[in-house]
């Protein structure tokens, strides 16, 4: 057969190198044929892969990044009217000769995106928002190309068409400029390996239909940028948001940094040296927020005379994306920067879920926040910032959550997202030891179904389930893999079940993976027994539960809400049983291929189920004692003591499977050691806090 495309373009050829393999590992022998070469006679049998030109004045027959595929007779025909569609048309039939999905005699197959923008968001290890662990041991990794390579790769080949990297300070790594060199602590060599690695980067990206954006805190500085701009290193300190610099300056650290003219011009010259030096970013962001200080029309005209102004000399036409987080600000926005942009150049940006989004697939805040107040939605584009704060170590994939939180998403005003974290990146992985079944080298290979999901699903929401073991069959076998899926997704619900009955807005005050907060170290019984449910997605609280019950309405209470705790109590214990028997049931029939993926997803398994055991234990024991404190009756406070007794037994047992394959490591943001068997002393505890229960510990 023929395989006939266009061999100049690199983001099509790279959908065609999948079509390849996949003939390949079919035993399927073809010819290449460039486009420009040859015949332009169809073959009696081939692929003809093509990108539509569209005649000026008309329509193009595709939208952007959608495709269509046809069969007549022996030849498959993909097109799409730019780069991008073809290329997800080429991955799309690639995948279909895997699983051997094929096309009628005159079946046509069209797709398009339902997200625009389908993007990853990853905090650089460079000045990052946060320090840890996970920021400190990648530092070398992400300045190898290598990586990179392998990462962009990756997303590309799940429908992704977004990467942004954010630092609260890149220029130091990224530009130079004559006029600030001394704020720059690297030498000339290193600067140009710097830049080098960096321009290479986004070349890759771009060859992958990848746009590069890049996001900062707006106004923060490192210590020897501040030393080379004469100004004391604590301007750049990367301490506490409220540090001061009475002792130094005379005014609060942030408002100096607002005010200084050396500050505000050293950070226009940067953003300008940024645009100039790399012509394939494609997209520049920031906040008034975070970090500053004044009124927002102080905040929003100190943007203006940095980064928009830093636009408009570069002579470029790029979007900038105005992130609201922290910031009430709308009618600001609206008021001055929003006009100084085309409109499809200008996006606001917004946490959707806030800093969890494995929680609810349709989160509220936009409406409990008043998130819009001040926007025109007509005429304001919004990207979702989905933030992942809630599951670093073990896998997570559970693709009817996704594609419900995606559908979620489907706004008129809404172009996309980009989901990551605050707290965590995928890099090397750094947390598994490295022996025994580790066949691995990244986080993003370990955590791969996770990406996948959420690139393959923003694409198209109704991906077939079959879609899903196919992609995983090297990890686990073609046998093993819809077991494994299955088991993944029942494992998969405990964590969004646990965040929706015990909820904390902001990653540094929860992270339920651990049961850790920065503020309070783990979180106890007691902070269990008065927290939070989700706001505004109809789950009732433990203790709105137990007051009903007590005053003898609880039947009525109930039909106002959606999810009460003895629905997540059913959801944890179902989720853990369902868990725990497929996991006995691969384990049988693994055999000699337990190894590699298949016997680290097995632990992680054999995790969830005691994860979901244990909070249902929690759960249970914080409503015995709202119970207790609401009636008195010492047999509530018993019941809720036995609970955390076998609470007790599935934190034991979730610490020895997390520890058959992982190291601990210095949580960000939420600041603590994370590792099972560091806290078993606060679990056990638990059972004394409530022996000791009484209504002064309210």
């Amino acid at each position: 057969m023929k395989l006939i495309f266009d061999h100049k373009d690199e983001v099509i050829r790279f959908g065609v190198d999948q079509i390849k393999k996949s003939l390949e590992r079919n035993d399927v022998y073809y010819i290449e044929q460039f486009a420009q070469q040859g015949t332009a006679l169809d073959p009696s049998t081939g692929i003809v892969i093509s990108k539509l030109s569209t005649p000026r004045g008309q329509k193009q027959k595709y939208d952007d990044q959608a495709f269509g595929i046809t069969r007549t007779g022996g030849v498959i025909r993909i097109e799409g009217s730019d780069s991008r569609g073809v290329m997800y048309g080429c991955l799309e039939w690639a995948e279909r000769l895997g699983r051997g999905a094929d096309l009628n005699d005159g079946e046509l197959l069209t797709q398009k995106p339902a997200l625009g923008i389908r993007g990853i968001k990853y905090n650089l290890p460079y000045a990052p928002f946060d320090s840890g662990d996970p920021f400190v041991l990648n530092e070398q990794t992400c300045m190898d190309i290598e990586f990179w390579k392998s990462y962009i790769d990756m997303l590309a080949l799940n429908r992704y068409n977004c990467l942004s990297l954010w630092s609260e300070h890149p220029y130091h790594l990224m530009v130079v400029s004559p006029k600030f060199r001394a704020a720059n602590p690297f030498s000339d060599v290193e600067i140009d390996r710097n830049i080098r690695m960096f321009r290479e980067l986004f070349r890759h990206a771009a060859n992958r239909g990848i746009d590069i954006f890049l996001f900062t805190w707006n106004i923060r500085l490192i210590p020897e940028a501040a030393r080379g701009l004469g100004l004391p290193e604590i301007v750049g300190d990367h301490g506490n948001m409220y540090d001061d610099l009475i002792h130094r300056v005379g005014l609060p650290l942030n408002r100096f940094r607002g005010q200084s003219e050396i500050v505000r011009d050293y950070i226009r010259e940067m953003v300008l040296q940024i645009l100039i030096t790399y012509p394939e970013l494609k997209g520049l962001g920031t906040s008034a927020s975070e970090w500053m200080d004044g009124s927002g029309y102080e905040r929003e005209q100190w943007i203006i005379e940095t980064y928009v102004e830093a636009i408009k000399q570069s002579g470029r036409d790029i979007p900038f994306i105005h992130r609201t987080n922290m910031q009430n600000a709308g009618k600001e926005i609206k008021d001055m920067v929003q006009p100084l942009f085309d409109p499809s150049q200008f996006y606001i940006s917004w946490k959707y879920s806030n800093a969890h989004c494995y929680s609810h697939p349709e989160p509220q805040f936009e409406k409990l926040w008043q998130a819009w107040e001040g926007i025109d939605l007509e005429t304001t584009q919004v990207l979702y910032t989905v933030r992942n704060d809630d599951v670093f170590s073990h896998r997570w994939g559970d693709p009817a959550y996704v594609r419900d939180y995606v559908k979620g998403m489907l706004k008129p005003y809404i172009k996309g997202f980009y989901w990551g974290s605050d707290g965590y990146l995928w890099g090397r992985d750094f947390q598994h030891a490295d022996y025994g079944h580790k066949t691995w080298t990244y986080d993003f290979e370990r955590h791969l179904y996770q990406f996948q999901l959420w690139g393959r699903l923003a694409y198209n929401p109704d991906t077939e389930a079959a879609v899903w073991p196919y992609l995983l069959r090297e990890h686990y076998g073609p046998a093993h893999a819809p077991d494994f899926v299955d088991a993944l997704q029942q494992a998969s619900r405990i964590i969004p079940a646990v965040n929706r009955l015990f909820w904390i807005d902001y990653d540094f005050q929860w992270h339920a993976e651990s049961c850790l907060s920065q503020v309070s170290g783990f979180k106890t019984v007691v902070d269990f027994v008065h927290g939070k449910a989700m706001p505004g997605v109809g789950v009732m609280s433990i203790r709105e539960y137990a007051l009903a019950e007590a005053e003898g309405g609880l039947k009525e209470a109930l039909a106002a809400y959606g999810e009460n705790p003895a629905d997540i109590l059913r959801i944890l214990q179902e989720a853990s049983a369902e868990t725990e028997r497929m996991a006995d049931r691969l384990e049988d029939e693994l055999g000699e291929l337990r190894g590699g993926h298949a016997e680290c997803t097995l632990y992680d398994l054999r995790a969830y189920v005691e994860m979901g055991r244990y909070y249902a234990c929690k759960f249970t024991a914080a409503l015995e004692l709202n119970r207790f404190e609401l009636s008195g009756r010492a047999a509530h406070k018993d019941k809720a003591v036995a609970a955390l007794e076998q609470a007790v037994a599935h934190w034991e047992k979730l610490g020895y499977y997390w520890s058959l394959h992982n190291k601990p490591y210095f949580m960000a943001r939420v600041k603590r050691t994370f590792g099972y068997p560091f806290y078993l002393e606060d679990v056990r505890r638990d059972v004394e806090l409530a022996r000791r229960y009484n209504n002064s510990m309210n």
